[in-house]
């Protein structure tokens, strides 16, 4: 059962990190257009600090896990 939760929570990382992407991506090209609503620049530096601290937070959980198992 933990095993399956921690996959879980390893799939909704990665689809978060993704998701993320795509709305940075977005905000980046209306960025081009036009100047981004204050809401929209908090939410954009929102995204890159979670996006850096949760692709962190993999890799540490992943060499923690090899440790343990090795």
């Amino acid at each position: 059962m933990i095993l399956f939760l921690e996959i879980l929570r390893a799939v909704a990382s990665v689809l978060l990190i993704i998701s993320a992407g795509f709305y940075l991506r977005y905000l980046e090209k209306t960025k081009r257009q036009r100047k981004l609503a204050p809401l929209e620049l908090i939410i954009c530096s929102v995204f890159l600090i979670k996006v850096v601290h949760q692709s962190g937070a993999l890799n540490e959980q992943g060499s923690q896990n090899y440790q343990t198992f090795s």
